[in-house]
């Protein structure tokens, strides 16, 4: 399992099939993270998707929701599903609607007590 440190460049996958779109996102993201991050994969088919999200273990992905080729309920399946530490930004090309940010962390018990206290903080 890896895991991201203060050396080490996150790791972006980017999944569509729209070339115009994907490359958008690797161009505006590469230049506003600079060395931060790395774009490790721009698969785009669900099977490219899902076998880079087990095998290459990102930090981030940059999912383009309203793709048909992307499944988005299977995709957020396997999200949840899996065990590493991960944010899943989902974002449209055809819809204006609010980008949605899922972040998968692990938490001690009296963290997640905390935070179920008081999740708005």
């Amino acid at each position: 399992m890896r895991h991201p440190s203060a050396r080490q460049p996150h790791r972006v996958l980017i999944a569509s099939a729209n070339p115009l779109f994907r490359q958008g996102l690797r161009k505006v993201y590469a230049e506003r993270w600079g060395e931060k991050a790395v774009i490790v994969a721009m698969p785009v088919t669900m099977e490219e998707t899902l076998s880079a999200l087990e095998n290459l273990h990102p930090d981030l992905v940059i999912v383009d929701h309203d793709d048909k080729t992307i499944n988005r309920e299977e995709f957020l399946n396997r999200f949840i599903a899996g065990q590493t530490p991960m944010k899943v930004v989902l974002v449209s090309l055809s819809n204006a609607e609010p980008v949605v940010i899922y972040d998968r962390q692990r938490l001690t018990s009296m963290q997640a007590e905390n935070w179920l206290t008081n999740p708005w903080e």
